[in-house]
């Protein structure tokens, strides 16, 4: 185990609330973290990065103290509270939002006027001030019970936060309403995330979890600080590791020459006549053979500098099949939702060829539902949906849906595309995916293996429409960047629904929608958007007497 720190200022015992020593957990042969140290001081905003499968979430487990390490403990200092935040929110509750808040937070009082203030503020800036506190919890989307449960977090107070992808399922207004919260927030927190404009507003040390060398290091700096730490530190490896083995070739191939002097030396034959330079020729083949064993014994003795370990770039070859008469998707009417149930509508909306559409608006606002529709996936109430014959739809969903969870990553694509064995072994290797992947049920993989396969599936059908959900969740930074990337030149059409403000930013959106109250309302622009979120989370956050 290798503990690397940069730049990290000495530690003050009295600031620190946690504790982490020598943590080790492996599951079966799999080992996920090893000989883990490190301490998170009073009010620090740390970051922890990693690739999928790293350990980010098994440390935050066990420092919530939900799993236990193998080896080492973790030490939190006496009277410090935690809060802990998991990545999948399984809230099933028939109790109401209000009674769900007060039991978890501990109020008796029904009439406790602060915490009515403090529970009814939060529960604004998350984008719930409509949502009746009577609601039952299980009658709530995805989104709305991850709100809920970090309102009940926030309310605690408590003295650490540990938040495993906190704005994965949060809208946009939402997520800056917890960035400017946590900001100025007392309260140390250790994040998880993807979101990289979020850990650059948020953070100020980053902690890193190497998932091939088990190696963990800790960079004092923001995130992008990190980035720029990281960059550097490989290159200079690089630097170094080509350097040496340059002076070992030079080396051995000195070695190889003064043995090969001495051989002849020693094995060279003269007249008795010149016995003098007979002997003369044998003590410096000697001397060479000595030289040449020093040398060999100045190599073993090298530090030796170890070849950087470092996956090939994944690049996503998207090519979309060309639409002959670049046909538009157009909606007339069209009502979306369930039968008895939630529905939008009527909305009108014609989305031409490759255009890019961000669709925003609250949890529980419908997007998820009008993308489903334009899809397929659900049929309109009412309305026509026309589609051009020449679209290929390439469809992400947030909880992939549109994976067969029984099959193998192996099975699913030879069922959906025609390619060969061979070619999906080939493809999917491109998207990181190891060889004991491909061949467990899909259904056992991460949310991170599963966006990957999907975003496999578009490059072998040659998807010319993408109906993104929510598309950087559970995506580990490499990936995030590769998508980005291979979106700013995506000749098809792009229809998003996203929080990610750094990918938002880079896909270059041509038209922006928000959807509200069951209608869909067109933006002058993705920024003003933002700045009109951030001026409402700011005015929250004064009522509570954070800012």
């Amino acid at each position: 185990m290798v503990y690397i720190i940069i730049a990290e200022k000495k530690e003050n015992t009295e600031d620190i609330m946690i504790r982490i020593k020598e943590i080790s957990k492996s599951y079966g042969s799999l080992t996920t973290l090893s000989g883990v140290t490190c301490f998170l001081g009073s009010g620090q905003k740390v970051a922890l990065i990693g690739s999928n499968g790293a350990g980010k979430s098994t440390l935050l487990k066990i420092i919530a103290g939900i799993e236990e390490p193998d080896d080492g403990k973790i030490e939190i200092a006496s009277s410090v509270s935690v809060g802990y935040l998991p990545q999948e929110i399984g809230l099933v509750r028939e109790e109401t939002i209000e009674n769900f808040l007060k039991k978890f937070v501990g109020i008796n009082d029904v009439e406790d006027c602060s915490f009515n203030h403090k529970m009814k503020t939060i529960l604004t800036g998350f984008g719930l001030r409509d949502v009746p506190l009577n609601k039952r919890i299980n009658f709530l989307s995805g989104g709305q019970k991850s709100k809920i449960l970090l309102t009940g977090i926030l309310l605690k107070g408590v003295d650490v936060l540990l938040l495993d992808e906190p704005t994965n399922n949060l809208d946009l207004p939402a997520l800056i309403w917890l960035e400017e919260f946590l900001i100025n927030s007392r309260a140390a927190c250790l994040i998880v995330s993807h979101d990289q404009k979020f850990l650059d507003k948020v953070v100020s040390k980053v902690f890193e979890l190497n998932k091939e060398t088990h190696e963990f290091s800790v960079y004092a700096g923001g995130y992008s600080d990190y980035l720029e730490i990281k960059m550097k530190e490989i290159r200079r490896q690089k630097e170094l590791y080509h350097f040496q083995q340059e002076e070992l070739e030079r080396l051995r191939k000195s070695i190889s020459s003064k043995k090969s002097w001495a051989m002849r030396g020693a094995k060279q034959t003269v007249s008795d006549k010149d016995k003098y330079c007979r002997g003369m020729r044998r003590d410096r083949a000697g001397k060479s053979a000595k030289n040449a064993k020093s040398i060999e014994k100045r190599i073993k003795q090298m530090d030796i500098v170890e070849k950087p370990k470092e996956r090939p770039p994944l690049s996503i070859s998207l090519r979309p099949q060309k639409s002959e008469g670049k046909h538009s998707i157009v909606l007339k009417n069209v009502v979306a939702g369930y039968k008895d149930g939630f529905r939008i509508g009527p909305i009108n909306l014609e989305i031409p060829y490759a255009s890019r559409v961000g669709i925003f608006g609250q949890n529980g606002a419908g997007k998820s539902t009008l993308l489903k529709t334009i899809a397929g996936d659900i049929k309109p109430l009412d309305g026509e949906i026309a589609i051009g014959p020449s679209l290929i739809i390439g469809n992400l969903m947030q909880g992939h849906e549109n994976l067969v969870l029984k099959q193998t990553p192996l099975q699913f694509l030879s069922e959906k595309t025609k390619l060969s064995e061979q070619a999906i072994y080939n493809l999917l290797s491109k998207f990181f995916f190891e060889d004991r992947e491909l061949k467990r049920p899909i259904q056992e993989l991460s949310p991170g293996c599963c966006a990957r396969l999907v975003l496999a599936f578009f490059v072998a059908i040659s998807a010319n429409i993408l109906l993104l959900d929510e598309p950087t969740n559970h995506l580990d930074i490499e990936v995030n960047e590769a998508l980005r990337e291979v979106l700013s030149n995506y000749s098809g059409t792009v229809v998003v629904i996203s929080h990610d403000r750094y990918f938002l930013e880079q896909i270059n959106l041509t038209d922006v929608y928000v959807l509200e109250n069951n209608k869909l309302f067109h933006q002058n622009s993705y920024r003003s958007y933002v700045e009109k979120a951030i001026f409402q989370s700011k005015r929250l956050l004064r009522l509570l007497k954070i800012v």
